[in-house]
C-alpha cells in the first residue's frame, strides 16, 4: 500500500498505517445470540489513486434477504468455514472473485444482530488496488467504491429515530455514494466511522 494519505473533512491527514493501527487496537463487542444465526462480511479497503476507498456491492432485488440493498460481501458461516474470518474470505471471493490470499487482515469491528435474525461479524481488510473485481451476476448487481474521506464527512450523513425490538434505535443513512447506505451495513460503517474518529483519525 502507498503512504498517499487522504484528508478527512475537518481533520488531518489520513493515512492506511493510521487506519489500520486504529481498527487494529480496537476492542470489538461480542453479541452472540443464541437464536440467531451465525454470519460475516469483509470491509474490503482501497488503497487507491483517489486514496483510501471502501468497496461495496448492490444487492440484486431478487436476493431473499436485504434485496436491493447496499452490502458489505459476506453471508451465513457455513458448517466448512474455520471462523467468521475465513467466511468473510469465502464470501467475498464467491461475490466479488477476491481470491483470499490477496486480502491483508487488519481487525473487527462490532458485532451486529440484524431484524433478519443474523448476528453479523464485520472483519476489515486491505485489498491491492489493482485487483479487478468479478462480481457474480447471481449476487451483485453492481460493485462500487466509496471514498473514505466521503463516509467520514457528517454532512454526508442523515439520522432517523427509529424502532426495534420495541424500543427506540437511530438509524443511519449515507448519502455520499451513488446509492444510499442504509440499514445493517449503514451501522456497520457508523461503528468503523467511530472507530476512526475516537483514534483521531
Amino acid at each position: 500500500m502507498s503512504p498517499e494519505p487522504v484528508t478527512g473533512p475537518g481533520r488531518g491527514r489520513v493515512t492506511p498505517q493510521a487506519i489500520t493501527r486504529a481498527i487494529t487496537a480496537y476492542a470489538p463487542v461480542n453479541a452472540h445470540g443464541a437464536h440467531l444465526r451465525a454470519a460475516a462480511v469483509l470491509v474490503p479497503l482501497v488503497d487507491g489513486p483517489r486514496g483510501v476507498e471502501v468497496i461495496f456491492i448492490l444487492r440484486p432485488t431478487t436476493m431473499p434477504t436485504h434485496p436491493g440493498q447496499v452490502a458489505f460481501p459476506g453471508g451465513a458461516i457455513d458448517p466448512g468455514d474455520a471462523d467468521s474470518w475465513h467466511a468473510a474470505l469465502r464470501e467475498a471471493d464467491e461475490e466479488l472473485g477476491i481470491p483470499p490470499e490477496r486480502v491483508t487482515p487488519v481487525g473487527r469491528l462490532d458485532d451486529l444482530p440484524t431484524i433478519t435474525s443474523f448476528h453479523v461479524t464485520p472483519w476489515v481488510g486491505w485489498v491491492p488496488d489493482d485487483l479487478a473485481l468479478r462480481p457474480s451476476p447471481r449476487e451483485v448487481d453492481e460493485a462500487f467504491r466509496v471514498p473514505l474521506a466521503t463516509l467520514l464527512d457528517p454532512t454526508q450523513r442523515r439520522t432517523m429515530l427509529g424502532r426495534w425490538r420495541g424500543g427506540p434505535r437511530r438509524m443511519h443513512f449515507y448519502l455520499g455514494a451513488h446509492h444510499v447506505i442504509w440499514g445493517a451495513t449503514a451501522e456497520m460503517l457508523t461503528n468503523l466511522v467511530q472507530v476512526l474518529r475516537a483514534a483521531g483519525v
